[in-house]
């Protein structure tokens, strides 16, 4: 009973630990992968997508770029400024020969001595000083660099928000007389967004020099709306729009966004790039919960191996502890503790039992005459006789030296014709190798009452079997 108790207090235990241990293990690995995979996203990841955007907004830039220079350095075009600006033909068919040929959306080109803007498919328009929809070619007459890059609206296509590269057109002495250039459609940009937002599953934005929204594609950062007054971004806005590039990170509607920025002078714009924490560490979550299942597999099976490892190992211990080593019959202690069991079991069932107690006859003059080694295989002969004989119905024990202890259901009378078979069969045996001696045995036999003590039992077949050594022995005698 204290084996089992012992055993019920170790199984937990041991589940115990190994489920804190898996737990800790995992925990810990959990967080270090949240850690590395945060510190990825922020400094690489997030950045790496902002710089492929960029460049890709460069490359398309490039192109209508190189196309402006060539506009605002070719000699028709400075010729024809030149002449008066009289044949409008001429210019138009140039600027259609340009889109056409360089596939821009738009190509224009505004003088500076009539303030004329020519289009390629609409017809000219003066522009206004007190206009502030014109106001960016008035302030590119004192520019400094060859060109600038200008998000507009279009009034010439629809009002269409475009992209404009404004070249300045000089004469011999560096003097501006016009701009010229191409535009871009900005839907080129609303299209990189589009398609970055789609492929790394990220919030793609950006914001002006005064940190107003232009483009995005994301609910959260609606076109119009200010970093400025935006949940999270509102403490870090002024930060970002005095810095070239960084990251962040910060909370918005109880979620933890990260974010990097990179200024593209061009446009004089930032792009945003923003990722939802929650949504990039999902991954791990899912590995960390899998883990989880999988250690709690692992530990029931290791505690079912334990609790086999238990029976198997206690009744190897048990063999060691409750076996005689040279008949295989169970020992004193054994016995004991079997007589104790039965007790306490016909307590509620009581079967009839009885106790059969054999000692050899005059078994030390055997060990003196022949050896004790004739003695020990004479003890070993006689434990497979007892077993043969009782059939191994009971408890079968040799107590000390020559003297062999039965357990027998079935009451009195069983166990004394199981006595008077033993006497017997005992007698007409042989015993030693190469001699023929014999031994004789003297048997006890008592009754067990339910419930009954093992001191009180073993007394009384123990009068017994002085009783039966005192008649001469080789025989039975009952208590």
């Amino acid at each position: 009973m204290t084996a089992k108790l012992d055993r019920m207090r170790m199984i937990p235990l041991i589940g115990a630990i190994l489920a804190i241990g898996f737990l800790i293990t995992n925990m810990v690995s959990y967080l270090v992968a949240v850690d590395t995979v945060r510190q990825s996203i922020v400094e690489t990841e997030l950045p790496l997508t902002g710089s492929n955007i960029y460049s890709e907004i460069q490359t398309d830039l490039v192109r209508p770029i190189l196309v402006s220079s060539l506009m605002a350095n070719d000699t028709f075009v400075q010729d024809w400024l030149r002449s008066g600006e009289l044949d409008l033909g001429a210019i138009t068919r140039y600027l259609q020969r340009i889109q056409r040929q360089y596939n821009t959306f738009t190509a224009f080109l505004v003088s500076r001595d009539t303030q004329a803007y020519y289009h390629f498919q609409a017809p000219p328009r003066h522009l206004k000083r007190n206009d502030p929809a014109d106001i960016w070619f008035f302030r590119s007459i004192d520019a400094a660099a060859p060109y600038e890059v200008n998000v507009d609206i279009n009034k010439q296509q629809n009002d269409a928000l475009t992209v404009f590269i404004n070249y300045r057109v000089v004469d011999h002495d560096g003097k501006m007389i016009a701009l010229a250039g191409v535009g871009l459609d900005f839907r080129t940009v609303r299209n990189i967004v589009a398609r970055y937002r789609d492929q790394f599953d990220r919030n793609i934005y950006f914001i002006n020099a005064r940190g107003e929204i232009v483009v995005a594609t994301d609910a959260d950062t609606p076109v119009g709306a200010s970093i400025r007054k935006s949940e999270g971004l509102d403490a870090i806005a002024d930060r970002i729009l005095r810095e070239e590039n960084g990251e962040y990170s910060f909370k918005r509607d109880g979620r933890t966004i990260l974010l990097s920025h990179r200024l593209i002078p061009d446009l004089g714009w930032r792009v945003m790039v923003e990722q939802d924490e929650a949504t990039a560490i999902r991954p791990l979550w899912l590995g960390f919960l899998f883990n989880l299942a999988v250690g709690f597999v692992v530990i029931v099976v290791s505690l079912v191996l334990v609790s086999l490892a238990f029976r198997i190992y206690k009744k190897r211990i048990g063999d060691v502890a409750f076996r005689d080593s040279l008949t295989g019959l169970v020992n004193r202690a054994g016995f004991e503790a079997e007589f104790d069991a039965r007790a306490s079991s016909r307590r509620a069932s009581p079967e009839p039992l009885g106790l059969i107690l054999v000692d050899l006859d005059a078994f030390g003059v055997f060990n003196d005459r022949f050896g004790r080694a004739s003695g020990d295989a004479a003890l070993g002969k006689v434990g497979r006789i007892v077993t043969d004989v009782a059939s191994g119905v009971g408890v079968i024990a040799r107590l000390d030296g020559d003297v062999f202890a039965i357990i027998r259901e079935g009451g009195v009378d069983v166990a004394t014709r199981l006595a008077d078979s033993l006497v017997k069969v005992i007698g007409a045996e042989t015993f030693g190798e190469g001699i023929h001696a014999q031994l004789t045995a003297s048997i006890g036999v008592t009754p067990l009452g339910a419930g009954e003590a093992r001191s009180l039992a073993m007394e009384r077949v123990e009068r017994a079997l002085r009783k039966a050594k005192a008649a001469g022995g080789d025989r039975v005698c009952l208590a």
